[in-house]
């Protein structure tokens, strides 16, 4: 399995609501999970933005404005930089209100205009235009288009220590059907994606992948459903010596429970092949998961583990086994005002190399909901790395990011 930068970027595109919605999500549909709500995603009709009606379609649409404090900018052990810069995000996002099918897009700008480092400020844009097709009650198509120019952080590897942040397009299509029959479910995706960086000394880093998912579940009861699920993905590098292909089986359950608990829980081996007989392969453990839990209405803890291997763009390790952890709570202290606090861990294990990398992201802050048209947020977040081993990367030695920021968004 493949989990990193890339993937976290496109996950976290239009989370939520980007997400065609798979359709008959009511009680009679023993994978539909939503007996809870999580603080976030609570609605406050006294201070939530309102979706503006065009024909057939929802639009929302919203605009953010920021500052933010970096107290190491260039991510590096000794010599730091600090620097701050101003943050403009404006967003927009469609979704048709039709009775069967659906038809969704959005996009979003993020830039980012640094006050002293002016080779740091960046545009990043994605966007997307994704569908679902009712063929029938228990069986729909669906599919999506994501484009994306996105700025690589500078505290991961193959960044630090160059002139410029990494950068680099991204397009990737993705078209799937998912059928069910009583309790059991089936579907499956083929995806193809681009990954083109602007710089040429990151030429080496420029792939093609195409990738095959499928999953079957079974339901056990309409609360607790067990699966399996494996994704196969040939990766075409520029660079032929590091083509491959990654391979990933899991078995799993999702979950709703009265505890009060949701989740999703799947536990594999992944094994990452070189072309290149010169280069090591990589089998491990496989494990994605996450798990919500509501304490009380106010209050939800969100639970997170993954392990995988992916490409950091280090030239002399192809292939690093990437694991994370975390555990993320939200608090609504008043209806307008949310509190929060996130605390993760990780590690990079190189292939090929003697290098390990340990970092340690902390994140606290809060969000002010003024009225339907605004929202303040507040929040500090410590990024801890540290670079280990006979080949480890001396400009990480042990690395602290200090940032804080401030921001407000409207939503006319």
């Amino acid at each position: 399995m493949k989990i990193g930068f890339k993937q976290i970027v496109l996950s976290t595109v239009f989370a939520g609501l980007a997400t065609p919605v798979a359709m008959a999500q009511t009680a009679d549909n023993p994978f539909f999970r939503g007996r809870y709500t999580e603080v976030a995603s609570r609605t406050q009709g006294d201070f939530d933005p309102e979706a503006v009606r065009a024909g057939a379609f929802e639009i929302w649409s919203s605009l953010g404005l920021g500052a933010e404090y970096n107290t190491n900018v260039f991510a590096t052990d000794g010599n730091e930089d600090d620097d701050t810069f101003i943050r403009v995000r404006p967003e927009v996002l469609a979704r048709s209100n039709w009775s069967v099918h659906e038809l969704t897009a959005g996009v979003a700008v993020d830039h980012r205009d640094y006050v002293t480092f002016d080779s740091e400020t960046t545009t990043d844009y994605r966007a997307f235009v994704g569908g679902r097709l009712d063929v029938q009650r228990p069986f729909y198509l669906r599919g999506r288009v994501d484009a994306a120019h996105v700025t690589e952080p500078r505290y991961e590897p193959a960044s630090s220590g160059q002139l410029e942040p990494a950068q680099y397009d991204l397009l990737s299509a993705t078209a799937g059907a998912v059928f069910r029959r009583d309790r059991f479910q089936i579907e499956g995706d083929f995806t193809n994606s681009e990954q083109d960086f602007d710089a040429a000394f990151f030429d080496y880093r420029d792939v093609t992948e195409n990738s095959v998912f499928t999953r079957a579940s079974y339901a056990v009861s309409p609360d607790v459903a067990l699966f399996v699920q494996g994704r196969r993905s040939d990766l075409d590098y520029d660079s032929a010596d590091t083509d491959g292909t990654r391979t990933w089986i899991q078995v799993g359950t999702s979950f709703e429970l009265q505890a009060p608990f949701r989740g999703e829980i799947a536990v594999g081996s992944v094994n990452d092949e070189k072309d290149d007989l010169d280069l090591v392969d990589t089998d491990g453990l496989s494990v994605d998961g996450r798990v919500f839990w509501f304490p009380t209405q106010l209050t939800t803890v969100a639970f997170r583990a993954n392990r995988g291997v992916t490409d950091t763009g280090v030239q002399t390790s192809p292939s690093v086994t990437d694991t994370r952890f975390g555990v993320r709570v939200d608090h609504e202290l008043l209806r307008n005002v949310i509190l929060f606090g996130d605390i993760g861990f990780g590690k990079y294990e190189y292939e090929e190399i003697d290098r390990e990398d340990q970092f340690t992201n902390f994140e606290v802050g809060a969000g002010y909901k003024l009225n339907k048209h605004a929202r303040l947020d507040f929040s500090y977040r410590l990024n801890n790395q540290e670079s280990s081993g006979t080949q480890a990367d001396l400009l990480r030695l042990n690395v602290d990011q200090n940032i804080f920021a401030v921001g407000i968004k409207f939503y006319p």
